[in-house]
């Protein structure tokens, strides 16, 4: 018992002389140091007072020097403008004696010793004897005194400019040190008020230490003992607590770095899409040509003054209607005499006029009856019928070429075409033209069976693809798109329109090519299994402007990447540069080149693998889901098929020509929205592979397409059977020259 009181005595001292124990914060010890603190902040205050007040003299003691520098400034600026008055006065003058030694040396003054002595002399006498002279002399002094003084006060200028400067950089130190003070005296407040709420707080402990000191002498052992297991408990409890939030803390951790995970991966998809919408939009709204803007000249547009003109241009092959126009005899004679004029030749001049005009065509055909009793002989006889394209139509061979010209050559869609008709007082439904698509399929499928023959002979070919509507396809299921595919080569073109972009719906346009037949084609994986499933007897040479396009995609939107992508770019420039340079030194006529081409290969090749070193090691540096890893990375994997072109001359760096040939149909599809079935889907491929072919080669379209016509309706509404005589690469002459395009 004794011992037990004891030792609440000696607790009980220990809480009264700030002790620490478990579960209480020592509060003493707090205090001291906050203390501690605020002396020092005070003490540091009261150094910073001294400070600015030192600071305020020292400013005011500057600002006095720099209103006085500024002052001295403006004096010596006033001076400066005085003195060059003076200086201009002063150049007047030496004009002056310019012109004075000039007329002595007329005179024939010689220049030496003894005439400039003795010139000193008539000077001095001339100055006596013209009144005012020794007042223009002490002028001419005083002036080269201010000229001196002007470069005395050039110097102190440049002096207090530097002075001025000086004094703008120590007043805004002035200024921070006054700003840190203001700061500092902050934070000097906060301290006394965290000071007193300390001293608040330590008088209410001391009372509460007090208190419980009585209690705990009171208290008896068993009270005492409840007394630690209550603060056992609290302590446990605490502890439990602790760890809860510890558990919870972790959690917090993992759910902020799964934030972060996701917010990386949303910046990542932002950038794609914010990509993605420049490219759109550039696509969309942008500029369709590829070309770099290149710098202006600042020439001004059109032909320029004086340069020589390219003149009318020359119509030889327009029908000429010769009108006959003459005065009346009235007019021909002379109103005094009468008497009449005589001829003196012809006035002539010309217009040209378009009459394009629908007209009914009636023929009439005459009858003959027999008259005679002899049977071996017709009963009646008459002219042959005329011949028609399609039974039962009353229209002629000029109406359909005149559509089909419309409709594919000009691009128009049929309602158009059918009010352009109407507009030339032919009234005719897009119903009925678009009913009549059927009956065109076997005219022209000859023709475009040729062309794909004749392409199938070529050692190279463009190969290329875009999207197509065809509505029929919707009643399936389907979305309605196809694809319209393109072959280029040999001086043909080939359309065909298909429901799938697969591989198989490519080899229905390059089946069956020639070994070693290479096509110019993007990266589309289509074109690869094609080579595949061609066993290797193709050689695929891969697009450097759909290369380039991937490297200006990566950069859109993308302001870190514009460097990088300009450099890519003038990469690619370069090599399209070489290439040019080798292709002028290249003569495909004899096998073995000269030396300035075999020089610009050489060139060419090692440019271009110095460009793939450059892509391999830029692309090792970046990390694996870097944004301009993409295209490096498809650069370096078709490097086999973007070289193809520098081991063969005649193979051009990109696929430019399918995609300028594919322009055409691709406005004709925006303005009809595709094909409403599988077969007008066909024929639209047929009319495209016809119109394409007769333009690449240069071919009227409306008059071949008259001749084509008519040569199939006197056939009995079927094609001819021998198409070579309508084909421009097996046509003579002659028929080329009345089919020729006018140029």
């Amino acid at each position: 018992m004794v011992s037990g009181m004891a030792s609440r005595d000696t607790e009980a001292r220990a809480v009264t002389e700030g002790a620490w124990q478990p579960g209480r914060p020592c509060w003493r010890r707090q205090y001291e140091e906050a203390r501690g603190r605020a002396e020092a902040a005070e003490a540091r205050s009261e150094a910073l007072k001294r400070a600015e007040v030192c600071a305020r003299w020292e400013a005011g003691y500057w600002k006095w020097q720099f209103e006085s520098s500024r002052r001295k400034r403006l004096a010596a600026v006033e001076q400066s403008k005085e003195a060059r008055r003076a200086g201009r006065d002063a150049l007047a003058l030496r004009a002056e004696v310019a012109r004075l030694g000039k007329l002595l040396a007329d005179a024939g003054v010689a220049s030496g010793r003894y005439s400039e002595t003795w010139l000193r002399r008539e000077v001095s006498r001339l100055r006596k004897a013209v009144p005012g002279a020794e007042v223009q002399a002490a002028e001419i002094r005083r002036l080269h005194k201010v000229l001196w003084k002007e470069r005395v006060d050039k110097g102190t200028l440049r002096r207090l400019l530097h002075e001025t400067v000086r004094l703008w950089d120590g007043t805004r130190k002035l200024r921070d040190q006054h700003d840190r003070v203001v700061t500092l005296s902050d934070e000097v407040g906060r301290l006394r008020y965290a000071l007193q709420r300390c001293e608040a707080v330590k008088d209410r402990l001391k009372v509460r230490l007090l208190r419980r000191a009585e209690s705990a002498r009171a208290m008896s052992a068993a009270a005492a003992d409840a007394a630690l297991r209550k603060a056992l408990g609290r302590s446990r409890r605490r502890k439990a607590a602790l760890g809860r939030l510890r558990r919870e803390n972790a959690r917090l951790r993992r759910t902020a770095q799964a934030s972060r995970r996701r917010i990386e991966r949303q910046e990542t998809e932002l950038a794609k899409l914010r990509a993605t919408r420049a490219v759109l939009s550039k696509a969309l709204g942008g500029r369709k040509s590829e070309k770099r803007e290149r710098p202006r000249t600042g020439r001004p547009r059109g032909q320029g003054r004086g340069a020589p003109g390219h003149g009318r241009t020359p119509r030889c092959r327009l029908e000429e209607r010769i009108e006959e126009r003459s005065l009346p005899a009235a007019a021909r004679g002379c109103s005094g005499c009468g008497k009449p004029y005589a001829a003196v030749g012809v006035e002539e001049s010309a217009l040209v006029e378009i009459e394009v005009r629908a007209h009914r065509r009636v023929i009439r055909r005459r009858r003959w009856r027999r008259s005679c009793a002899c049977a071996s002989s017709a009963a009646e006889v008459s002219a042959p019928p005329t011949p028609r394209l399609f039974a039962n139509t009353p229209y002629g061979t000029s109406v359909w070429s005149r559509v089909l010209y419309e409709r594919y050559a000009c691009l128009r869609p049929l309602q158009r075409v059918g009010a352009w008709l109407g507009d030339q007082g032919l009234a005719v439904s897009s119903g009925t033209l678009a009913g009549s698509v059927p009956r065109f399929v076997p005219l022209f499928e000859p023709v475009a069976e040729a062309i794909l023959a004749h392409q199938h002979a070529a050692a190279l070919r463009h190969a290329d693809e875009t999207t197509w509507r065809v509505q029929a396809l919707r009643g399936e299921g389907g979305s309605g798109r196809a694809w319209l595919w393109t072959a280029v080569g040999n001086g043909a073109v080939r359309f065909h329109i298909d429901a799938s972009r697969s591989a198989e719906a490519a080899a229905k346009l390059f089946g069956d090519l020639a070994p070693e037949t290479v096509i110019v084609c993007d990266r589309y994986s289509a074109y690869k299994r094609l080579a595949r499933l061609l066993g290797g007897t193709v050689v695929l040479a891969f697009c450097w402007a759909h290369m380039r396009r991937d490297f200006i995609e990566c950069a859109a939107a993308q302001v870190r990447l514009t460097g990088w992508c300009e450099a890519w770019l003038a990469r690619i420039a370069a090599i399209y540069r070489l290439n040019e340079a080798r292709l002028a030194r290249y003569d495909p006529g004899i096998e073995r080149q000269s030396a300035a081409f075999d020089a610009a290969q050489d060139t060419l090749a090692a440019a271009l693998d110095g460009l793939f070193a450059t892509a391999q090691r830029e692309l090792a540096g970046l990390p694996e889901h870097a944004r301009e890893g993409k295209p490096l990375r498809s650069l370096v994997n078709h490097r086999e098929g973007l070289s193809v072109f520098a081991g063969r001359p005649r193979v051009p760096l990109d696929n430019n020509l399918a995609e300028r040939l594919l322009r055409g149909p691709v406005i004709g599809r925006r303005l009809s929205f595709g094909s409403d079935s599988g077969t007008g889907a066909r024929f639209t491929a047929l009319m495209y592979s016809v119109v394409g072919t007769l333009m690449l080669n240069r071919i009227d379209v409306l008059r071949w397409l008259e001749a084509w016509l008519a040569a199939c309706a006197d056939n009995g509404g079927r094609p001819p059977d021998d198409t070579a005589a309508w084909l421009p690469w097996s046509m003579d002459a002659a028929r080329r020259r009345e089919l020729r395009a006018p140029t």
